[in-house]
């Protein structure tokens, strides 16, 4: 009755008890039907009376043990556990829940592992306890023994997905790429029918884009629309995957289809309710969408049950880089780096914070740390040729803008920051044409309008240099610099008028600039003047 499914077993096994002619194995048959139905209290009381009686039984104490470990009562799941394998020493199962047990005490990590090795030679706990095996092997100092053991179990059954899956997701962490792309290319299971394959895929992708990153979006998507497309196979295989949504959430967010993206975080969120990756996630899309105080309210959520994540520690530099305090930012992404070395983000975020702090040489010890892991990481390249003009180390600079354009020769900002390296190295006649470049890919870009306007001030063509400043101007309404220079080239025109005009708006911009204010009030004299004349 009980194989059937049929709900008149409990009744029977209650009228033998009635009847005072139930046996061990009924009361045991009784406390797996009270376990199922989810009184764990009720069947441990039946083991307990079957155990009275036949207190040898290891099986009834593994069940006692396996409920004990389910109700969080530790202790007692481990004494229990102690019982069963004192009458039966290749009990494979005890021997996975002892090391189970175990592993959750830094002071019994040795006896764990011991615990761990059992279960895995007795073919126990499945591609749980061969993870947990190597992790307690790496844990005691044993890193190489803990890999070996993963190839090996790996080389046994080829065919685990799940263990394959996970042995490449830690190449990931650990910055081993390659590595992690081997295991998931040699895989026998055709990607497409395996749920956990895909989303290595995809998680694959998700770090080729970052290794891969040129400063213009363009090699981004291509990499991260792969990665989308890793995670939909995924959710063809298990639509109910709430990782393979959050993946999927996160290609959105980084392609900046953000209404998307939070409708399948939300769909994460409902299968995969306190998982704080999903708040860490939501974090990093807040932050997208302009919304700090609810980032700062997500990412203090996540870090309460995951605090040790290098994830929080990311997203908490973001935030205070986004406020602009970049000392904070600067200490959270060492952070981040400390727990996650290979963390690329944090890295380039960290070096674009130097910057911001005036600290050009940290900045270079990042890029160069990030090049050498990432040769073709052309963002790092644009992180490294700024800091070395901040350094005023021209021609240095000057060879990584001219890298960055032999990848992407429409990169507007190389192209704009190249012509200040020719300007600097007193090469005015070689800039032209890559502000031109620049100006033609890009017409909105104040700086590139600025900066040649100053090339054309320096040869002499006031006109020409004027009509750029004018456009600068108007692409960036903040451009101080463009403002004063228009104001500057009407004042020595002696155009009184249009030049407080122009010092006016620059003082609009910034009301405490001596400059402006002087000329301003100059030019106001010089007009009261040209009025006197007139009326003499």
């Amino acid at each position: 009755m009980v194989r059937e499914g049929d709900a008149g077993a409990e009744r029977s096994v209650r009228r033998l008890e009635a009847l005072g002619v139930d046996t061990p194995a009924d009361r045991s048959l009784l406390s797996g039907l009270r376990e199922r139905a989810g009184a764990r209290s009720e069947a441990l009381e039946a083991l307990d009376k079957a155990l009275e009686e036949d207190p040898d039984n290891s099986g009834y104490w593994l069940r006692k043990a396996t409920l004990h470990f389910e109700m969080e009562e530790e202790g007692e799941a481990i004494k229990a556990v102690d019982k069963c394998l004192s009458y039966d020493r290749q009990n494979g199962d005890a021997w996975a829940l002892q090391a189970r047990l175990l592993s959750s005490n830094s002071r019994e990590l040795a006896t764990a592992l011991k615990s761990a090795v059992h279960a895995v030679a007795l073919v126990a706990g499945g591609t749980e306890l061969i993870l947990l095996k190597a992790d307690l092997l790496a844990a005691t100092g044993k890193e190489v023994d803990a890999q070996e053991s993963l190839d090996k179990s790996l080389n046994q059954n080829p065919r685990n997905d799940v263990l394959r899956a996970a042995m490449a997701r830690m190449a990931l962490q650990k910055g081993e790429i390659d590595e992690a792309e081997t295991l998931l290319r040699t895989a026998p299971t055709p990607p497409t029918m395996s749920l956990h394959l895909q989303l290595e895929w995809g998680r694959l992708h998700l770090a080729f884009a970052d290794l891969k990153r040129d400063g213009s979006g363009d090699t981004d998507r291509a990499l991260l629309t792969v990665a989308g497309d890793n995670f939909r196979h995924a959710l063809d295989v298990d639509r109910e995957s709430g990782i393979a949504w959050l993946g999927m959430a996160r290609v959105q967010r980084l392609m900046k289809e953000l209404e998307i993206a939070e409708e399948s975080l939300n769909r994460s969120r409902r299968l995969m309710e306190d998982d704080p990756a999903i708040d860490a996630e939501a974090a990093l899309l807040a932050l997208d969408l302009g919304d700090l105080s609810e980032a700062q309210r997500l990412v203090e959520s996540s870090s309460v049950s995951d605090p040790d994540n290098p994830v929080i520690a990311y997203i908490k530099g973001n935030i205070a880089a986004a406020h602009g305090r970049f000392e904070e930012a600067k200490e959270f992404y060492t952070d981040t780096l400390l727990k996650q070395p290979t963390h690329v983000r944090a890295r380039l975020n960290r070096a674009s914070v130097n910057m911001a702090l005036e600290e050009p040489q940290d900045t270079l010890d990042d890029c160069h740390h990030l090049l050498c892991e990432a040769p073709e990481l052309n963002l790092a390249v644009v992180r490294r040729s700024e800091a070395l003009m901040m350094l005023a180390q021209w021609s240095e600079a000057k060879e990584g803008w001219e890298k960055v354009l032999d990848f992407n020769p429409n990169h507007s900002h190389a192209l704009m920051q190249l012509a200040a390296c020719h300007m600097a190295l007193e090469r005015p006649e070689l800039a032209e044409t890559p502000l031109n470049d620049a100006l033609r890919i890009d017409p909105t870009n104040a700086a590139a309008w600025h900066q040649r306007g100053l090339l054309y001030l320096e040869w002499g063509r006031e006109e020409a240099a004027l009509a750029d400043f004018e456009k600068s101007a108007k692409a960036d309404e903040k451009h101080l610099e463009a403002r004063l220079h228009i104001a500057a080239i009407h004042h020595e025109a002696s155009r009184w008028h249009e030049a407080r005009t122009a010092w006016r708006e620059a003082l609009s911009n910034d009301p405490e600039n001596t400059i402006a204010r002087r000329r301003f009030e100059e030019c106001d004299v010089k007009i009261i003047a040209e009025e006197a004349l007139k009326n003499a």
